[in-house]
């Protein structure tokens, strides 16, 4: 039977697996060709509300978060920088280049402002930095915009999951852990 006491213990004496947690979840919701297929809002949310019943502090988890978020963006703006000839041709866009028209339609429309704002809007946020690189963005002003929307999005990101965990793992506050969950869902 799953006993959550019994995974909590485990974390609480394995605070690393938290923290690959939270790298390779915000990783995965930010990284342009994984992002699209796998959205990594819910393990994002999941792992940040497991981090609290852990010694992480929160700083730390925010950090991890933004470290990994904005590394993903960064390598997906490269990939499109690199292959912004030959990226219509390549794997998943020949299935759905749709995703691609949507990112470039987004981004032509709404061009730097729409870099920062585009990382809030779910079904855009992974096809950003990848257009934004293959429509040759000047990668200054991208790596710029980028790291200054993390900090928002971030904690924007990680702390309703981070506080419904740590609601549920005190045993109190339903209150709370409703408003946290109606944060997150939002």
């Amino acid at each position: 039977m799953f006993d959550i006491g019994i995974i909590t213990l485990w974390l609480q004496q394995n605070p690393e697996w938290i923290a690959f947690g939270l790298c390779l979840a915000a990783f995965i919701e930010s990284f342009a060709i994984i992002g699209i297929i796998i959205p990594g809002v819910i393990l994002l949310a999941a792992i940040s509300g497991l981090a609290s019943s852990t010694d992480l502090p929160i700083v730390g988890v925010i950090l991890l978060v933004y470290l990994s978020s904005c590394t993903a963006d960064i390598a997906s703006y490269l990939l499109g920088r690199v292959f912004s000839k030959k990226i219509d041709q390549t794997w998943p866009f020949t299935q759905h280049p749709q995703w691609l028209n949507q990112g470039r339609k987004f981004f032509k429309s709404y061009g730097i402002p729409g870099i920062f704002l585009g990382r809030f809007i779910g079904p855009v946020r992974p096809l950003l930095p990848i257009t934004a690189g293959s429509l040759g963005m000047n990668f200054k002003i991208f790596v710029f915009v980028d790291l200054v929307s993390g900090l928002f999005w971030a904690p924007l990101y990680t702390l309703p999951g981070y506080f419904a965990g740590k609601t549920a793992f005190e045993g109190s506050g339903t209150l709370a852990l409703a408003a946290s969950l109606i944060v997150l869902a939002l």
